[in-house]
């Protein structure tokens, strides 16, 4: 067997992948220099001004990339297989997006980016030949189409599944030219109904038409999305598809902020939105991960402890977004989701057959102290530090790091009376770099109590005590901590994780780079995310800053970009 392969996250300049038999081995020994106020920048100018909007940090927080504010957003994979179904009333999502070209992983925080969103010549083929099969497929008996619409009438057929597929009423001219169309498909040979052709003909053309296949804001800059834009968003990012009759029956109604947040609140109750936030996490914290973990030499590892790994983590992130949960729980938590074979890793008792619910003890403070996230960031049975300190720092802190060193170091094996700390303070301590120094290594030695396998010791190589102490500075300043439990509660307390998930949960939601030019919204978000007044102990749920996200400007106004 061989050691996983893993990659770093963060800023597209500094994403490098460790190939896959590499050891996972000293990460960053040449990362960046000076300190988080030596970095700080404006990003550019705001949307609307002159010249492009471009990263950088802002209250600690690392926001790179570049936005392009895309007029035109194309339906990624999911939302064109949801979409389908919404317009032609299919029982299920239409499968024939599996075979669709998929978006390349890791070159931004998420799939849903709008860089990713192309249309080359081999997607538009794909777009092509599935309306071509799904408008066949509807339209292959009359009780098939009537599933589609009811009647047949064409001007009822073309003005509903019209309004469907485009997400908003047809125009007077478009409603002209699918009725020709109509016409012209009713009129051709075969042996269906003069109806079902030419529902045939306007379906095919409906499901390859721009109006289907992106989402649009094509308002003035500045100025509010119309209320069937704002619909449109709102279901294709909380549901990943076009909006249902139901909601576009209430799209002119969307206008205000009050008005918005009064029909995304339901929303979030709903299985969809569910799933919309285990896509959300899955990316964030990089849970496709669990199915490459392997274990060489390790007795207690077993294969079937991935899936387990999996189900537990998404579970986790399940319960803080149903139950009205936010990021506080989230990094102090002392439950989490056990499996049959992780019960005893965690030295509980068995609890069954299936992943289910359990008090961890106070030694497993927040996500981050489960066996999921330990496991994942290990060498075989040997703790990570690098790897624990590097994640943390870019997915759960978003602190600017530099670029990893071209050459990479292993990790030599440990020497009799040597810890891993001094193991890994030996092999960093060369390259004299403050990101390893303040940033990587104290918050990966506070989790050096939990071994690869993620079991709690206090002692590691033959009876060495363990130090999980550190002083890490945050965004308001450093702070000094015990070990990850007390680390954990640091950061819940303070702000930097806050503004952390805040500028990720808006760059899913936005499907753009979140740059200092947003930092009003993340701020805003961060203070809902911390308690309604920003202060400590009152924390607010992931759901209300969801609420606090639809109502901002940001996500409500067209905001630049080339028609």
């Amino acid at each position: 067997m061989t050691s996983p392969s893993f990659s770093i996250t963060g800023s597209p300049r500094r994403r490098r992948a460790l190939g896959a038999g590499l050891c996972v081995t000293a990460l960053l020994l040449a990362g960046c220099t000076g300190s988080l106020g030596d970095q700080e920048g404006s990003g550019g100018p705001a949307p609307g001004g002159s010249g492009p909007v471009t990263g950088g940090v802002a209250r600690g927080i690392d926001m790179p990339g570049a936005p392009q504010y895309h007029r035109f957003v194309r339906l990624t994979n999911t939302q064109w297989a949801r979409s389908v179904q919404v317009v032609l009333n299919l029982a299920a999502p239409s499968s024939l997006s599996d075979t669709f070209e998929k978006p390349v992983a890791g070159t931004t925080d998420f799939t849903n980016n709008e860089h990713l969103l192309s249309v080359n010549q081999r997607s538009w083929d794909d777009y092509r030949s599935a309306a071509e099969a799904l408008a066949e497929e509807v339209t292959s008996s009359a009780s098939a189409l009537a599933n589609v619409y009811p009647d047949t009438d064409a001007a009822g057929f073309i003005e509903t599944v019209g309004r469907r597929a485009y997400r908003r009423p047809l125009t007077d001219a478009e409603v002209a030219r699918y009725t020709a169309l109509f016409e012209t498909g009713a009129a051709m040979s075969g042996s269906k109904s003069a109806f079902a052709k030419g529902a045939q003909l306007v379906i095919r053309t409906l499901l390859q038409s721009p109006h289907f296949l992106y989402r649009t804001e094509l308002g003035d800059d500045g100025e509010p999305l119309d209320g069937y834009e704002v619909a449109a968003k709102l279901s294709l990012w909380l549901r990943e598809a076009a909006p249902s009759d139901e909601l576009l029956d209430k799209a002119s109604t969307l206008t205000t902020p009050e008005a918005i947040a009064a029909v995304v609140e339901p929303m979030l109750e709903e299985p969809a939105a569910v799933n919309t936030m285990r896509y959300f996490h899955r990316e964030l914290l990089h849970f496709d991960r669990y199915a490459t973990i392997s274990k060489l030499g390790v007795p207690d590892y077993d294969e079937s402890l991935n899936a387990e790994y999996e189900e537990s983590a998404y579970l986790f992130f399940e319960k803080i977004f149903t139950e009205g949960l936010g990021v506080k729980d989230i990094l102090t938590s002392t439950r989490g989701f056990v499996g049959p074979g992780m019960a005893s890793i965690y030295g509980l008792a068995p609890s069954g057959r299936g992943v289910v619910e359990r008090d961890l003890g106070p030694d497993r403070v927040g996500f981050f102290s489960q066996l999921p996230y330990l496991t994942l960031n290990a060498l075989n049975d040997e703790s990570d530090s690098i790897h624990r300190g590097v994640s943390i720092n870019l997915d759960v802190l978003c602190t600017p790091l530099g670029a990893p060193a071209p050459d990479i170091p292993p990790v030599p094996p440990l020497e009799p009376g040597q810890t891993n700390r001094e193991r890994i303070t030996q092999l960093t301590g060369a390259c004299g770099g403050y990101c390893h120094s303040q940033l990587i290594n104290p918050v990966g030695f506070a989790f050096e109590h939990f071994d690869g396998m993620g079991r709690y010791r206090d002692e590691e190589n033959g009876g060495l005590p363990i130090d999980s102490s550190g002083v890490y500075t945050f965004s308001e300043g450093p702070k000094s901590f015990a070990d990850a439990g007390e680390l954990m509660h640091y950061m819940a307390e303070g702000e930097q994780a806050h503004l952390c998930y805040a500028k990720k949960l808006a760059s899913f939601a936005l499907q753009r780079d979140v740059v200092p030019a947003d930092l009003p919204l993340v701020e805003a978000l961060a203070k809902v995310s911390r308690g309604a007044d920003g202060s400590v102990g009152a924390g607010g749920s992931v759901k209300k800053m969801m609420l606090e996200l639809v109502k901002d400007e940001a996500f409500r106004t067209r905001m630049g970009g080339a028609l």
